[in-house]
């Protein structure tokens, strides 16, 4: 899949952004960084720049219901996630986890370092995982915790608790987080940087951001507060979107080359029971912005010049369904996405 396509927001209405205040600081990144992947595309600048993500490993849909995309960074970028080595069990292990057998709703991709970056949902929780040396689909398996670099990793231990209730419940716990106290000004940093991109004044963006009633009073009247937050929100979307997500949402400059995404593979519990035994086709809906990128392209881009194609990943659905709940292609309802079968 070359291209991706999605309703763009209206940035005049504020409830198109409200399902990301609830979103985790990896999503609100890809919002930001999708942005800027989409200047460079339209301006005709520097894959290089500050504005690429090659520490993006998969964007895509959430689990049925879930309005917000799921975004994976490589592990060396995500200082919240627990880095693991996974062994097989021996018979009656108390330690043992079958990660594929829980019913949750888990998504795990696979790039072709070897890495595999698992996803957990339920709801408004989720939880990051990233195994580096064994297989976390093969069954019972004992999980080997990597020490976190020096001075860093206290979420990614915070993490590690919650992967071992979910082992010890069966439930997947909420982090303990407060909610993201600076959330509404990123809404208000997306929204004023989507206006812009649509052509807006600051006269229209102070309209959208504040009514017209408080415009018509205080735009042209003796104080300049106004005109100058607007213009503070406008720079503070350009240096957000052109690399300053990393520093705000904990992003890490690796500088290791982009890692090609090979396979995914989804629960059914993420596949909502209807589409076991299909191969997908990943598709990005995301929530409120159409890159005119591709997902693929900003994980492969690096510091060489963008091809003008991309062969897409390999990309499988693997599902541990019984067979009386998998339908052969010729089964789909009338009107059902033809790509999402092969």
């Amino acid at each position: 899949m070359d291209e991706v396509h999605a309703s763009k927001p209206d940035w005049r209405k504020a409830q198109t952004y409200l399902p990301l205040l609830g979103a985790d600081p990896s999503v609100w990144a890809w919002e930001f960084a999708r942005r800027g992947l989409v200047n460079d595309t339209l301006e005709g600048g520097d894959p290089a720049a500050p504005g690429r993500a090659p520490e993006l490993c998969f964007v895509g849909e959430g689990p049925p219901g879930d309005p917000l995309p799921t975004a994976l960074w490589r592990w060396q970028a995500d200082g919240a996630v627990p880095v693991l080595s996974v062994q097989a069990a021996s018979a009656g292990d108390p330690a043992a986890m079958d990660l594929a057998s829980l019913d949750a709703a888990i998504l795990v991709a696979r790039t072709a370092d070897g890495d595999q970056h698992v996803l957990i949902s339920h709801g408004s929780r989720r939880l990051r995982l990233a195994v580096v040396e064994g297989d976390v689909l093969s069954g019972p398996a004992v999980f080997r915790f990597h020490l976190p670099p020096l001075g860093g990793g206290q979420r990614a231990l915070d993490n590690l608790r919650r992967l071992m209730a979910l082992r010890d419940t069966g439930r997947l716990v909420g982090s303990g987080d407060r909610p993201l106290a600076k959330a509404p000004r990123w809404l208000q940093i997306l929204r004023v940087h989507d206006a812009r991109q649509a052509g807006a004044s600051h006269r229209d963006i102070a309209l959208s951001l504040f009514g017209e009633r408080r415009v018509r009073e205080d735009w042209g009247a003796g104080s300049d507060y106004m005109r100058m937050r607007v213009q503070r929100l406008v720079r503070a979307a350009e240096q957000t979107v052109t690399g300053g997500y990393r520093a705000l949402f904990g992003i890490r400059a690796t500088g290791l080359e982009p890692s090609r995404l090979v396979e995914v593979w989804r629960s059914p519990a993420w596949l909502g029971g209807r589409l076991a035994g299909l191969f997908c086709a990943l598709t990005f809906l995301g929530t409120s912005f159409s890159p005119t990128v591709p997902w693929h392209a900003a994980c492969q881009s690096s510091g060489a010049a963008r091809q003008k194609s991309v062969e897409p990943s390999r990309i499988m659905a693997r599902v541990t369904a019984a067979s009386e709940n998998c339908r052969s292609p010729q089964a789909r309802e009338p009107g059902e996405d033809s790509s999402l079968a092969t």
